[in-house]
Order: structure tokens, then sequence, then C-alpha cells
């Protein structure tokens, strides 16, 4: 084995060589803590650990370490580590190298030798791919059960934020000796718990484990809750990496089209930008009925139900970022749209002009007059003080509308209420959490 200074420099050296020359899978890879691990073929990573094998990176050159990095790396942009749900852990890992190994290709690296590419499946989703390998596994085993869960195609590995297959995750036996949640527990059960956790991560970590280059491991916070909320928050936290991620490459004017196209936004909708606004906004609408009249609609089958009479319809917060970067005359029909969507509505409108900080909320209720909004303000943008501000007013708004062109990183954590960017057609970058509706230029 070579010496472990030498083979550790090659390493950094390798991942300067992603940070300068791809920046997306450099920047994701700075976020990985490298670890030794003889027993693994190469490289395995989990979302949090990078590990490697000394023995067989020494015999690698730089060109081919920064290439399986890659390879690391697009398995967490596609969150690999977060959708295997108790499938197979040798074939998800095939199945994820056969769904990213072309796009590999596409960024311009070289695939090193061991690693699995088939073009017949370039741009298909782990999911679908996987449920072939089973396929042709459950055919030269005769077509006995496998004891496989069943899968169904993803969208995640064209777009962050899929999770394909809806098995719960094998394997995860409850200890009958556990407290329920929020129950006080005495000193022997938490030591109980602890021993039942650490047995649970080592048994995942022995699960996960193949004899496959370029591994893919559960994450290891999956050990001790795989519930779907769990998961959820995990697959944020990576989305927000991803994004950051994208944006430092498009800065760097280095992002390939293959990744832009894979991980960055979906294409747009077809719908046109006020539809898609209303459906937003009324979806979190509550219908107010009333018996008096009953609804005239049912009364000949001697059905005698309430009749809707308005539409009711929690706080609208409207952020409106002020520095010069939202077009005044696409600001008019946005405004307008909005104002006719609100008539329809018993709520009130809380308008923040904010640039670098956020003013006082501007109210506005159903009976005021069309909005006349006149942005002041300039200089640099941060979405933090928004939301901010909006907790500080003790609200919860049923929905927060910001109006940005997303010329900034400087986000904060997702707020418990559904949020709406509202964007020109030419941003390009994609925000770390809510929706995003693409305004006409």
């Amino acid at each position: 084995m070579s010496d472990p200074e030498a083979l550790g420099r090659k390493l950094i050296r390798a991942r300067m060589e992603l940070v300068l020359g791809h920046p997306f899978f450099g920047a994701m890879a700075l976020r990985l803590l490298p670890r030794p691990d003889s027993g693994c073929v190469d490289l395995w990573t989990d979302g949090e650990t990078l590990g490697y094998n000394p023995a067989a990176l020494a015999h690698r050159d730089e060109e081919a370490i920064a290439a399986m990095l890659a390879h690391e790396i697009l398995h967490l942009a596609c969150e690999h580590h977060l959708r295997r749900k108790g499938r197979d852990a040798t074939l998800w890992n095939k199945a994820c190298d056969l769904a990213i190994n072309g796009l590999l290709v596409e960024a311009g690296f070289r695939l090193p030798a061991g690693y699995a590419f088939d073009p017949a499946h370039a741009g298909s989703p782990a999911e679908a791919i996987y449920a072939v390998l089973a396929g042709r596994h459950e055919e030269r085993r005769g077509g006995g059960g496998a004891g496989e869960s069943k899968t169904e195609a993803s969208p995640a590995d064209t777009a962050p934020g899929g999770g394909g297959g809806d098995t719960p995750f094998a394997g995860r036996a409850r200890d009958p000796q556990a407290a329920p949640p929020g129950a006080d527990l005495s000193d022997a059960k938490k030591q109980r718990q602890s021993a039942a956790g650490d047995k649970a991560a080592e048994q995942q970590n022995s699960q996960n484990r193949t004899d496959l280059p370029g591994e893919v491991r559960d994450h290891p916070e999956l050990a001790g809750d795989d519930s779907e909320r769990k998961r959820q928050e995990l697959a944020a936290k990576v989305r927000q990496d991803v994004n950051q991620s994208l944006r430092a490459a498009s800065d760097m004017g280095r992002l390939p089209a293959a990744l832009a196209r894979r991980l960055g936004e979906p294409a747009r909708p077809r719908l046109d930008w006020a539809t898609l606004l209303r459906r937003f906004i009324l979806a979190r609408a509550i219908s107010d009925y009333s018996w008096s009249p009953p609804n005239r609609r049912h009364i000949h089958m001697d059905l005698y139900l309430p009749s809707p009479r308005s539409m009711i319809l929690g706080d609208v917060a409207l952020a409106i970022d002020t520095s010069g970067s939202v077009d005044e005359r696409l600001f008019r029909a946005f405004c307008s749209e909005l104002s006719a969507i609100l008539e329809a509505c018993d709520t009130r409108l809380l308008v923040y002009f904010c640039d670098a900080a956020a003013g006082e909320a501007l109210v506005m209720v159903r009976n005021d007059p069309p909005p006349a909004l006149a942005p002041k303000g300039g200089g640099g943008t941060d979405y933090r003080p928004v939301f901010a501000k909006v907790e500080a007013d003790g609200l919860t708004p049923a929905c927060l509308i910001y109006l940005t062109d997303l010329e900034c990183d400087r986000y904060p954590a997702e707020p418990p209420y559904p949020v709406l960017w509202a964007v020109p057609g030419t941003a390009r970058s994609r925000p770390p959490f809510g929706e995003v509706l693409h305004l006409p230029r």
C-alpha cells in the first residue's frame, strides 16, 4: 500500500480538480467527510461521509479519482441515498449506477474501469431500472419470491426532489420495551434505546454494503428513523446543497447543459402564469356555506344542501423585491391579476417591500380599491428579512408570494406555510424550497 500522506495529497488534488474544472461537483464534494475504509471496493457515500479504500485508490490516477468522486456526487444529487426504501442494496446500486453514469459522461468525465454503462437505460429513473434488473434476477432464480418491494418510476433522476417506491424500509425491528414518544424514560430504558439505535445503524451499514465500485449507502439518520417525514427533511437539505452548487457552477460559466437539464428547473408548465397563480392561491382557500337559501341544484332530488357563500382565505403575504430587477409592466400585470383573485376571497393582503431589509406591512382588505403599489428601494437583496418580519409580526399566512428575479442566495430556513416565487421567465436559479411561477417578459 502506498504512503497514506501521498494518497491523501492525491485525494486533495482530485477534489481540487473538481473545484476548478467542475465546480458543481467540487462544491458538493467539499461537504463530505473523507474516511478510510479498507472494506469497500473503492468509494462509497451516504450523504455525510466519503468512504475510500486506500489500497484501491493507490493504483488510480487523479483523473480517475475525480471521476469516481463525481460519480458519488451524482448519487447524492439524485437522492439515491434516501430512496432505496427496502430494495436489495446490490440491485439498487446497479440501478443507480446505470441511471447516472450516462450523465457523468455527458458532463465531460471518462468512466473509470469497472463502472457500468448501458445507453438503453440513459435518462431512466433508478426505480424503473431497478424493476427491470429485479425482473431479470427473478428469471434467473426461476420466478421464486425474491422478497423485493414493489417499485415505480420516479422523476428524481430527471429533477431533484423525486422519490420512488412505496414500500417501507425493511428490517426495522421495533424494541418492545421502547417507550412511546413523549414518555419519560429511566436511565436504563434510555440506555436500551441507545443500544438498539446503535445496533440498527450497524445492521443498516451491513445491509448497505455491496461488492460494487462507487457505492451509495442509506443516509445514517435513516437507521433510527425511516419515516417519510425524516426522508423529506433530508431531501430538502440535499436540494438546498444542489441548488447552491448549481448556482456556483453557473456563475463561473461552467455548468454543463446536461446537468442543467437534469438537476435544474423542471420543464415549464404550459398553463399561463395567471391560471397557475390563481390555482396556487385558491387551493389554500376554504369555501364558506349557508343553508339559507339551500343549494337549488339538488332540491329536485329531495336533497337539501348548503349553497356556497364565499371563499375564506387566511392572510396572503406578498413580498416585492425592490432591487430594481422586476420589470414595471410585468409588476403592474401581476398586481392586477392578484387583485382580481383576492376579490373572490375574504382575506387580507399583507405587502412587504424589501431589498436587503423589509419594511412594515401594507395591509389591504377585500373592499379596498385595487392596489396601486409603488415599490421604493434598491440595492442588494436578502430574502431572509421578509420571513423574519412575518414571524416577528406573529403571522402564519395561508401563503407567501415573493416577486423577485432569484438573483440572491441568502435564503432562510423553509417556513411552515407555502411559498410561491414569482420570477421572470429568464430566471435560471432554483430556490431551496417552495414553488416557482415563471412570468413572461
